[in-house]
């Protein structure tokens, strides 16, 4: 059986905060990080979950380092499982 891993409750509280602390609104947002105003006020409110390439663009957008975002938003068991997937294997030369 799989299990499923979900985001921290009200990650959504965070991005919204940093957002109003640039003074950017919610259709900026949307738009710096190439998304509808609709998706983002779901991100906001804990609703839709952001990927990690959505959470690599917010925080670009909202100047916070990306790992600061991402341990808002995904618990340290999901964060581990991404970097298993995306570690180049280095090969020997021959």
């Amino acid at each position: 059986m799989s299990e499923t891993i979900s985001p921290l409750a009200n990650y959504g509280e965070r991005i919204r905060t940093l957002r109003e602390r640039q003074d950017i609104d919610l259709e900026q947002l949307a738009e710096l990080t190439e998304t509808t105003p609709e998706m983002m006020e779901r991100i906001e409110r804990s609703i839709a979950h952001p990927s990690f390439a959505m959470i690599e663009r917010l925080a670009k957008t909202l100047n916070v380092p990306y790992d600061h975002l991402l341990r808002h938003i995904w618990p340290a068991k999901m964060i581990r499982q991404q970097e298993e997937r995306t570690k180049i294997i280095d090969l020997p030369s021959s």
